[in-house]
């Protein structure tokens, strides 16, 4: 029992030990978590003063920043209220000192219209008493001439008109004289401004027969084996390809057709930059560069027509005109040549008090016929004339072309300043290149061979060698016989010369029968008397 006892206070006493010493150590934990929440609250309380230092120092700093601001703003605007107010005050003067020149104005006005009363007044009083003393003149010259009055009027309006008939003689006679005097200093001084305005060199392109193939190799690769590319390329393009055999570097382009001296030209440049050749590739090549041409032809058109500003035009037309720029006359390139007549046209008819719109037209379209004269039978003046009626141009214009060689006879001012522009284009200095002996020889070589014919009287070589003329005897040559010798002398001049554009060749015969009846007149002798 007692051991039962003992185990029991035994428990007991370690529970209590087990308590108590649980209880200290709760008591610990509890004083350490309050040591730490005070910790912790000492802390925070540190850091909220902080925080809240640290915003009131950032409020106070944004509170002088926004209050300087406002200050400066306060400033900017009393500084311009300040200038407003100045504005306004000069405002102010300016309209008193305004008010005050419009009073001073108002009096002068004042007084001007007093003294324009006066005068009135004045010329009033004059009126009447020069009335009065025409009716006075009127009476006295009645009583001393015995004349009426109308009878009187009908002298003086005699005498008067007779006196201005001849007033206006003499003016008209003296304006007369002094324009036929200045008429031809007016004429030098409008052709030499219309002359300095308008013409100006350009280079001469499109001429060019020869391409320098200096690389043996690529005359090797342009040849091709037994020259059967440069004969493929002949066939293409229309033209004869030949090495010059003196300087073998250049390969000569044969062709009268402008045009396909300029494919044949412009295929080669590219076969000669080209990788590899077949004959693929050489026929695309060539078609290329022939619509490439036709393009440019018409964009060539265009920008000369936009360029003188001549209004509608049919499109087509346009196209022959881009053909000018591949056609030379003397070596002077066409189109050149005809924008510089245009321009010459324009300027002159301006000054003249002529439409300067339809005289530039005329002027342009004035060697129109040579696009074509190589491929079409006729003159360029006959083509011309022909294309221009197609295309339902001004009849001014036809006409322009018609007479701008001299082969019609046109007296219309258009016409007349045609002839005139195309002759100071092609004689100024420096527009052709052929020089003197040469078209000199060109013209002897044209008459050198109407001579060699029998029967040819004589021959001579027109319109700067753009005609031949043989006169026949008719008593050795008949109608038949002249028809052959214009065959013959037309081939032998395309045979033996080289000429620019077509050469007209005509053979006159004419027999004329002349006889006199009766001996010479006698004279009579003066006898001294």
């Amino acid at each position: 029992m007692s051991l039962l006892v003992i185990v029991v206070v035994t428990l007991l006493f370690g529970f209590l030990v087990g308590y108590g010493q649980a209880n200290q150590q709760l008591n610990r934990r509890l004083s350490q978590a309050a040591s730490q929440a005070k910790k912790f609250s000492e802390k925070k309380r540190v850091e909220l003063t902080q925080k809240t230092q640290h915003l009131l120092a950032e409020n106070q700093a944004d509170v002088l920043e926004y209050q300087a601001d406002e200050e400066q703003e306060i400033a900017e605007q009393t500084a311009e209220n300040q200038a407003r107010l100045e504005r306004v005050s000069l405002l102010e003067k300016s309209l008193q000192s305004f008010s005050q020149r419009l009073d001073k104005q108002q009096q002068v006005l004042d007084e001007h219209r007093e003294a324009l009363e006066q005068q009135r007044a004045r010329l009033t009083m004059a009126k009447q008493t020069e009335q009065d003393l025409q009716r006075r003149r009127g009476e006295i010259l009645g009583q001393k001439s015995a004349l009426t009055a109308n009878q009187a009027k009908q002298v003086v309006l005699q005498e008067t008109e007779t006196k201005l008939a001849q007033d206006f003689e003499t003016t008209v006679r003296e304006n007369h004289d002094f324009m036929v005097l200045n008429a031809p200093r007016d004429a030098r001084n409008l052709m030499t401004s219309a002359i300095q305005s308008a013409p100006s060199d350009a280079p001469k392109t499109h001429i060019e027969r020869n391409i320098l193939i200096s690389d043996p190799k690529m005359r090797s690769k342009i040849t091709g084996k037994n020259e059967q590319r440069l004969r493929l390329l002949e066939t293409l393009i229309g033209v004869d390809l030949i090495f010059n055999p003196e300087l073998p570097e250049s390969l000569i382009i044969s062709t009268n057709d402008p045009l396909r001296r300029e494919v044949a030209r412009t295929v080669i440049n590219e076969l000669m930059t080209a990788r590899q050749l077949n004959q693929g590739m050489i026929e695309n090549t060539v078609k290329l560069a022939q619509r490439r041409l036709i393009e440019q032809l018409r964009q060539t058109g265009e920008t000369t027509w936009k360029k003188l500003q001549l209004g509608w035009v049919h499109p087509d037309l346009l196209k022959l005109l881009g053909r000018m720029q591949y056609r030379t006359s003397y070596g002077q390139n066409v189109l050149q040549h005809s924008v510089e007549v245009a321009e010459l046209c324009g300027l002159i008819a301006a000054e003249l008090g002529i439409q300067p719109q339809l005289a530039k037209r005329a002027g342009l379209l004035h060697d129109i016929g040579k696009a074509v004269d190589r491929e079409v039978n006729g003159t360029h003046v006959e083509l011309g004339v022909k294309i221009a009626e197609a295309y339902r141009e001004p009849t001014e214009v036809v006409q322009a072309i018609a007479a701008s060689h001299g082969d019609v006879d046109g007296d219309d001012p258009i016409s007349v300043l045609v002839r005139v522009a195309d002759s100071l284009s092609g004689s100024r200095p420096g527009a052709r290149s052929e020089s003197v002996e040469e078209y000199i020889n060109r013209l002897k070589g044209l008459e050198r061979i109407a001579r060699q014919h029998q029967g040819v009287k004589d021959s001579y070589a027109i319109q700067a060698g753009r005609e031949i003329r043989i006169i026949v005897n008719p008593n050795e040559v008949d109608d038949h016989q002249s028809q052959s010798i214009t065959d013959e002398v037309a081939a032998q001049i395309e045979a033996e010369l080289t000429y620019p554009g077509k050469i007209k060749v005509t053979t006159i015969r004419q027999l004329s029968a002349v006889q006199y009846v009766g001996g010479k007149p006698t004279t009579k002798k003066k006898h001294a008397s």
